[in-house]
């Protein structure tokens, strides 16, 4: 779930009873956007590398102002290679633990 806190969007992620259908909140609704699809004209290298790039964004994107060393950087390009249920619920994990510290 987003929400606006003072001008800047702040995810707000609960915990999950299921697979994630998304690698990005809400992480239980169905994308409908199919945007993971190939597109046309693309070819299946390009598609793979396309899809796996938005998928290290995704893992990246809830961890926005933390440094991140060259081994850090491997494991979310291995994690980035897993299918949508794992991404999903490995960024929504992050999410939720940065969420969590940021509570006084």
């Amino acid at each position: 779930m987003l929400q606006e806190v003072t001008g800047h969007s702040r995810v707000v992620a609960v915990p999950l009873k299921h697979a994630p259908k998304r690698i990005r909140p809400p992480f239980d609704t169905d994308p409908g956007d199919r945007s993971d699809h190939r597109r046309a004209g693309e070819s299946l290298e390009q598609w793979r590398a396309r899809r796996h790039a938005d998928r290290v964004r995704a893992l990246q994107e809830p961890l926005d102002g933390v440094e991140l060393g060259a081994y850090d950087r491997r494991v979310i390009e291995w994690l980035a290679q897993w299918d949508t249920a794992v991404v999903g619920a490995v960024a929504s994990l992050l999410y939720r633990v940065r969420e969590a510290g940021e509570r006084p």
